[in-house]
């Protein structure tokens, strides 16, 4: 009799009776490849009989067999086949060499369960018994220089086979392909979870029986790539690893590290070649926040934040420090400034720290440093008391922090404020007036800051690194993410110029000749701005008071609520013009008063000297760059070749499916070509050496002969969290919540105080005593053909581990320096 059997469009999988003679109904996988139509019983036992029988015919002794892996994975599908596991037994070696002799690979029941090892003790899992004592093995071995051969096949079992339904489940029948590793690497990498990313996979197989691997097996794989990043040393040695890994691909990544006289990390920072390329084109205004923490030490996060041509925001370089001390804070921006080949800022925006304030100004000279206005509105209430709520005072202080043309402007409303509120003695307001060059912005009418008042800039940033780490997260995997905030930045900055380069924004006013001036040479997002100055224009009120040989003075006002009166002066011999508002100054585009200036005295167009280079599109195009800054050698890299590969391949394969002649074709072309590969692999001498280890587990061969860095303590300073500061008004403020509340505490050694407390305390501290950049420095060479164990520091209170880019040498600086050639640094590979 002769049963039907039949797939449905819902099922990938065929039931059929249990091929060892069970009653049990079994499952095996059903492919594009097959199809089943009437297929009998017998006839189906016959087909899986004599694929059992091929297996076993190449098998028997005496034949030949390439290697002992090529010999283990022959086993494990003829165990796949028949229904059983295998794993690997007992190996030889030639006497005192280290090469294979012989190889035994058993059945997964061989051997008995040892009793005498839980007699005594009562495991908390307690696993199943399987071993039966099976004594089915397959042995090779060879001679001297000779070719492997089958040298004993035992094929009879003592117990019974897996359900053909059931084998994908045995230990040897799970593998997973470099390209599935790819593929879950990948989307791991790009934030899917492992289960969301294994789930896919099992649904683009078809089911997990057509997959070949386990959920646990992708986990276990996961856990061992994590762990390959993992040295026993700890996570400030493996992220130290990564950066040497990074700077030999990249030649102009840069990184330094300052360790302690213990050898524990204490700072460090790092920026990549583009951040190099960003920080020339847009490196006039930098923001640096430290009030976050967002790692398992309690690490300060520092990012350098710019802003590009598209009001975007740009990275410069991220920084980890220990403590907030005066002495880190110079170590950081000499850093940060040496890595940018000495080029300062025009204008520094940081938080209101007395150690970094002393460290911009010794560092920073030519830079105008501001302080964040948030940081201070949201502190200021704390110290007004009874005066919050008086409107009248908000709205002077509010004026005095922003709403000043001048310097005189600004003495006048703060005498006021003084004087009608009786504050002469206010100690929070006397600090704040000997800092107001640093907030105020009357003192920085004539400095360029791209429209910024604050370091919401780095907050952004560190509001992005927030969502991809936690307190619980390593300085390594930080860092990682890290680099994918800054690719999607990137990315975005691509789209951007995409849009810009080959689209025209729409015109308000149109056949104006000024708006299209602007529109061939600024970004999208800054012609918008300066339209909404052009319009702006046409409501100003415009009155000319003083006309002279050179000079044209005018006053403006704008209409609507709080409005005030401008004073523009157009100099007819130069054709420039000056506002009172200062926002071509400090933005870098001219206002509305100055546009209305420009037609009245029947200036067509915009002089080049008001058209700003970083707004325009073409801001890259002066200077030419690789992006990535990688060494070039002309070839693909491999992964781009797998993927390419890979997905040409599938698109093939499902085009060919749909027919018997296609699929044939398709797997004779294949194996046409792994046996072309094979044979290559020989001749170029490619194939996996036949030593003791061939069959191990792969391990990281590429771990760097590294110094021993200890993990950074877990500090606390300024009771910062890695939550946004809060300011008075915030309800939110007001709410504590059991396990939230954290102790102030400065680190012992740290020269700042609470914030509410910096603004009074302005002296600076001292300089680290008995440190001297110049004292105690020497320099010893290496050779490069040697190994070195790390150096002993005895007069370094402090000392740093960097690469130079521009020679390739690893040096430690401090009170002591030392020079490493490049490829002789204890960190380095040999």
């Amino acid at each position: 009799m002769t049963e039907n059997y039949f797939t449905t469009p819902e099922a990938n999988v065929c039931d059929f009776p249990d091929l060892n003679g069970n009653d049990e109904d079994a499952e095996i996988e059903c492919t594009d490849q097959c199809t089943f139509g009437e297929l009998g019983r017998d006839e189906h036992i016959e087909v899986h009989s004599s694929i059992i029988e091929e297996f076993e015919s190449r098998l028997t002794i005496g034949q030949t067999v390439k290697s002992a892996g090529d010999a283990y994975l022959l086993y494990c599908k003829y165990a796949h086949a028949k229904g059983f596991s295998v794993k690997k037994g007992d190996q030889r070696c030639f006497p005192h060499t280290k090469e294979l002799q012989s190889k035994d690979f058993d059945c997964s029941c061989e051997g008995v369960k040892d009793e005498r090892r839980s007699i005594n003790r009562k495991p908390v899992y307690q696993k199943p018994i399987t071993r039966t004592g099976c004594k089915a093995r397959l042995k090779v071995g060879r001679e001297w220089g000779g070719e492997w051969k089958v040298t004993k096949f035992l094929m009879e079992h003592n117990h019974e086979m897996v359900a053909s339904g059931q084998v994908h489940l045995l230990r040897s029948s799970h593998n997973i392909s470099h390209a599935h590793k790819s593929t879950l690497e990948a989307m791991v990498n790009a934030g899917i979870s492992p289960t969301t990313a294994f789930s896919y996979m099992e649904s683009e197989a078809h089911g997990p029986q057509n997959l070949g691997f386990t959920r646990k097996d992708a986990f276990d794989y996961l856990d061992r790539l994590r762990r390959k990043t993992k040295i026993e040393d700890g996570d400030a040695s493996a992220l130290l690893q990564y950066f040497i890994k990074k700077s030999n691909k990249e030649t102009s990544f840069y990184w330094s590290v300052q360790m302690g006289d213990d050898n524990r990390m204490m700072n460090f920072f790092f920026r990549d070649y583009r951040c190099m390329i960003d920080y020339e084109y847009f490196g006039d205004v930098v923001s640096v926040d430290t009030t976050y923490r967002t790692n398992r030490y309690d690490l300060i996060c520092a990012p350098f934040v710019g802003i590009n041509h598209h009001k975007q925001n740009v990275m410069f370089g991220l920084a980890f420090m220990s403590d907030e001390t005066e002495s880190s804070f110079e170590w950081l921006f000499s850093t940060f400034l040496e890595s940018m080949n000495g080029k300062q800022p025009e204008t520094v925006f940081t938080d209101q720290c007395q150690a970094m304030m002393n460290a911009v100004g010794t560092i920073f000279p030519c830079a105008h440093h501001r302080l964040c206005q948030w940081h201070i509105n949201q502190n200021a209430p704390s110290h007004f008391g009874s005066l919050n709520g008086d409107s009248r005072f908000k709205e002077l202080w509010y004026e005095c922090m922003s709403r000043c043309d001048s310097e005189e402007d600004f003495e006048a409303k703060w005498r006021i404020m003084i004087d009608k509120y009786n504050l002469t003695s206010h100690k929070w307001l006397n600090g704040m007036y000997k800092l107001r060059r640093k907030w105020a912005t009357a003192f920085s009418n004539d400095k360029f800051s791209a429209g910024l008042l604050a370091t919401s800039r780095s907050e952004g940033t560190n509001s992005c690194l927030k969502k991809m780490g936690d307190r619980t997260i390593s300085l390594y995997n930080f860092v990682l993410n890290y680099e994918k905030v800054q690719e999607n930045w990137r990315a975005k900055e691509k789209a951007e110029d995409t849009r810009c380069r080959h689209g025209k924004p729409p015109m308000i006013v149109k056949n104006n000749p000024l708006l299209n001036q602007v529109a061939k040479v600024y970004t999208l997002n800054m012609y918008h701005k300066f339209e909404e100055e052009l319009v702006g224009s046409l409501s100003t009120a415009f009155e000319l008071y003083e006309v002279g040989d050179f000079l044209v003075k005018f006053k403006a006002t704008s209409h609507g609520p709080n409005s005030r009166v401008r004073r523009v002066v157009f100099d007819k011999h130069k054709c420039e013009v000056q506002c009172s508002c200062h926002k071509f100054e400090t933005m870098g585009i001219l206002c509305k008063h100055a546009l209305k200036a420009l037609d009245f005295m029947n200036v067509g167009f915009l002089p080049e000297s008001y058209i700003k280079k970083r707004w325009t599109k073409n801001v890259r195009n002066r200077v030419p760059y690789n992006e990535s800054g990688e060494n070039g050698s002309g070839h693909v890299s491999e992964m781009v070749f797998v993927n390419q590969i890979m997905r040409s391949t599938y698109d093939l394969a499902m085009r060919c499916k749909v027919h018997e002649e296609t699929r044939k074709m398709m797997n004779e072309n294949l194996e046409s070509s792994t046996r072309h590969a094979n044979s290559l692999f020989e001749k170029l001498n490619l194939d996996v050496p036949n030593t003791c280890d061939d069959l191990s587990v792969d391990d990281d061969n590429d771990k760097i002969n590294e110094v021993v860095v200890r993990n950074p303590l877990f500090v606390k300073s300024r009771g910062v969290t890695n939550a946004r500061i809060r300011g008075h008004w915030d309800a939110k403020s007001k709410k504590i919540t059991k396990g939230t509340q954290r102790k102030e505490k400065c680190s012992q050694d740290a020269t700042c105080a609470p914030i509410s407390q910096e603004a009074t305390d302005i002296q600076s501290s001292d300089y680290m005593p008995g440190y001297s950049r110049q004292s105690g420095s020497f320099t010893a060479q290496f050779d490069t053909n040697r190994s070195y164990s790390p150096l002993p520091m005895p007069f370094a209170t402090t000392s740093s581990v960097a690469r130079d880019p521009n020679n390739g040498q690893f040096y430690m600086g401090g009170q002591t320096t030392y020079v490493y050639p490049f490829g002789a640094h204890p960190l380095s590979q040999n």
